[in-house]
């Protein structure tokens, strides 16, 4: 039940401008726009979202989960794990938490960081190679380009795992006009 996450990435990216974020927004009105994004998208393939789900009680609350197949008694496939971070001091939590062991593993999962810079990028993507235990996992770092001081971050790669190989990337640019973000890829703008 691998869903094609890059695409979920290009329509993240080409719908970025409808969250109506604007350089003025908080943390939390980034997080909870952008998790309300993935929920509804949930809810129109035909999935169920849940937020701050854990499992009948059983882990730490993930941020969103689509399941599918319900039995009447229980959801039988857990479709998708999505942990969506602001701070920088929570990255690599972000991605223990994605990764871990657990009694029910979803098929895909999709981790959202604002990170410091490239660098740090890197040393993520390091860990997440060694501790990724999913098929189809996206990861999405939000970051300044170096040299701007800005408000807001300028560019967001993803990069798609395969338990502990890198297998696709892309990059997205953000800009703003009239103070509105929005994402767009450099051979679109």
């Amino acid at each position: 039940m691998d869903l094609d996450l890059m695409k979920l990435f290009d329509g993240y990216v080409r719908n970025y401008h409808t969250f109506n974020l604007t350089i003025h927004h908080g943390k939390h009105s980034f997080t909870m726009t952008e998790i309300e994004h993935f929920s509804r998208l949930g809810s129109m393939l035909g999935y169920f979202p849940f937020t701050e789900d854990t499992c009948n009680g059983q882990n730490r609350p993930m941020d969103l989960t689509w399941w599918d197949n319900w039995d009447g008694e229980y959801w039988n496939d857990f479709v998708l794990h999505l942990e969506r971070e602001n701070y920088f001091k929570k990255d690599e939590e972000t991605l223990e938490k994605l990764f871990c062991e657990r009694e029910y593993s979803p098929s895909n999962v999709i981790g959202i960081m604002n990170v410091r810079n490239k660098e740090r990028i890197e040393t993520l993507l390091t860990q997440a190679k060694t501790i990724c235990n999913v098929e189809n996992a996206l990861l999405v770092f939000k970051t300044t380009s170096s040299g701007k001081a800005q408000q807001y971050y300028d560019v967001v790669y993803a990069y798609l795992l395969n338990k502990k190989k890198i297998i696709a990337t892309n990059t997205a640019f953000v800009s703003e006009l009239s103070g509105t973000l929005y994402m767009y890829y450099k051979s679109e703008n």
